[in-house]
C-alpha cells in the first residue's frame, strides 16, 4: 500500500500529538492532585499543545490541497483554471504553517524556561533564564512580523495569479503579470531553523552548572542532571530538521523532494518538546506508589516539611524538585516576483526538476 508522503506527515503527527496530550494530561494530574500547584509553565505548555493540534490539521489540509495537482500543470495555461483552487489552499496553508509552527515552539520553550525560573534563586541563574526568556519571545515576535510580511501585500502570499506568473516565459502573455514585492523566505527559515536550535542547547545547558554545584550527594545531583537531560530528545529532533532544512533550501526540485520531510520533523521536533519537558513531572505518579505502603507498614505518618519563617524564594538546593509541593534562489540574487509555495507533496521528483531546468526561481 502506497502513502502519500503528506500522508504520512499528518498521520504522524495525530499519533506523536495525541501522545502529548496524553502526557500533558498526566503532567496537570500530578502537579494538581499530587503536587498541589498549577503555574504558569503547566499553562504555557497546554497552550503549544493545542498550536501543536493546529499545525497537525494544517498539515492535513496542506497534504489535501497539494495532492489535487503537479507542479508540471503550472505552465499550461488551460490547466490553471482546474487548479487554481488547490494551489490557493496550498499556498494558504504554507502560510498559516510558518507562523504557527514558530509560535509553537515559543510557547514550549517559554514553559521550560518558567520552570527554570520557579526553582532558580541563584541571582546569576535567574538573570540567565530572565535573558533567555527576553532573547526568545523578542525573536518570536520579529520572526512571526516578517513571515507574516513576506509579501509587503500579505494576501499575495497565497495569490495564485502571482503565482502563476512565475512560469510565464518573458515575451507577451494574454494577461498582465500582478506588481507583487515579495521577499525571499528561505534566508528567514534557515536562519529561524539555525536559532531554533541554538536555544535547544542552551535551554538544555542552562541548569547543568547549578544542579553540579548542589550541595547534596553525587548520585542525586547525576540523577537532577538526567531529568533536565531528556530535553535532548529535543535537541536530537531539531538537528534533523535543521539538515533536511539545509537540503530542501539547495534547489526547487530539492524543496519539493523534502518539503514532506521537513513538516515531518517538524512535528517531531514540536512533540519531543513538549512531551520530554512534561515526562519529569510524572515521577509522583511512581513516587507515590513506592512510598504509602512502606509509610503504612511502618506505622508511622509521613515527615512534616520544614516552615520557611522567612519566606526566602526557594533554594534550589533544597531539593525542592525531588520533594514534590513547592516546584514552584538559484543562479539570480534577485527572486521577484517570489512567491512561496511548496510542490504537491505527493508531487514526483521528476516533475519538480523539470521545473528547475526552466524556471530557477520557483521554491517550495
Amino acid at each position: 500500500m502506497f502513502l502519500r508522503p503528506g500522508m504520512v506527515v499528518w498521520v504522524a503527527g495525530i499519533i506523536l500529538t495525541s501522545l502529548s496530550t496524553i502526557v500533558v494530561a498526566l503532567r496537570y494530574y500530578c502537579r494538581y492532585f499530587l503536587m498541589g500547584t498549577v503555574g504558569a509553565t503547566d499553562h504555557l505548555m497546554l497552550t503549544a499543545l493545542l498550536i501543536t493540534w493546529g499545525n497537525t490539521v494544517i498539515n492535513y489540509y496542506q497534504d489535501q490541497t497539494s495532492s489535487s495537482f503537479r507542479p508540471s500543470q503550472f505552465r499550461i495555461p488551460e490547466k490553471r483554471p482546474k487548479i487554481a483552487a488547490a494551489l490557493q489552499g496550498t499556498l494558504l496553508t504554507w502560510y498559516m504553517y510558518r507562523i504557527t509552527y514558530i509560535i509553537g515552539l515559543c510557547f514550549v520553550k517559554l514553559s521550560i524556561l518558567f520552570f527554570y525560573r520557579a526553582i532558580a534563586s541563584h541571582i546569576t541563574f535567574r538573570r540567565m533564564v530572565y535573558a533567555t526568556i527576553t532573547f526568545i519571545s523578542l525573536y518570536t515576535f520579529a520572526a512571526t512580523i516578517a513571515n507574516i510580511f513576506q509579501c509587503q501585500n500579505p494576501s499575495d502570499s497565497w495569490s495564485t495569479s502571482a503565482y502563476f506568473s512565475q512560469f510565464d516565459g518573458p515575451g507577451p502573455s494574454k494577461t498582465p503579470k500582478p506588481k507583487v514585492r515579495c521577499n525571499n523566505p528561505v534566508q528567514l527559515w534557515v536562519f529561524s531553523a539555525a536559532v531554533n536550535l541554538f536555544t535547544d542547547v542552551v535551554i538544555l545547558l542552562l541548569p547543568i552548572p547549578t544542579l553540579l554545584g548542589l550541595r547534596v550527594p553525587m548520585n542525586k545531583r547525576l540523577a537532577l542532571v538526567g531529568i533536565f537531560s531528556v530535553g535532548i530528545m529535543a535537541i536530537v529532533a531539531s538537528c534533523v530538521r535543521m539538515w533536511v532544512m539545509a537540503l530542501w533550501s539547495e534547489s526547487p526540485a530539492n524543496s519539493a523532494h523534502f518539503g514532506a520531510d521537513l513538516l515531518l520533523w517538524g512535528q517531531v521536533e514540536t512533540n519531543s518538546g513538549i512531551i520530554s519537558a512534561s515526562v519529569p513531572f510524572l515521577r509522583m505518579i511512581f513516587r507515590g506508589r513506592e512510598k504509602e505502603p512502606s509509610e503504612k507498614n511502618r506505622g508511622i505518618s509521613p515527615p512534616r516539611r520544614p516552615v520557611d519563617t522567612n519566606n526566602k524564594p526557594l533554594e534550589i538546593s533544597s531539593m525542592a524538585f525531588f520533594s514534590g509541593p513547592d516546584v514552584g534562489p538559484n543562479g539570480s540574487p534577485i527572486w521577484k516576483p517570489f512567491i512561496t509555495v511548496p510542490a504537491s507533496l505527493s508531487s514526483s521528483s521528476r516533475d519538480s526538476a523539470a521545473l528547475e531546468a526552466q524556471h530557477p526561481h520557483q521554491t517550495v
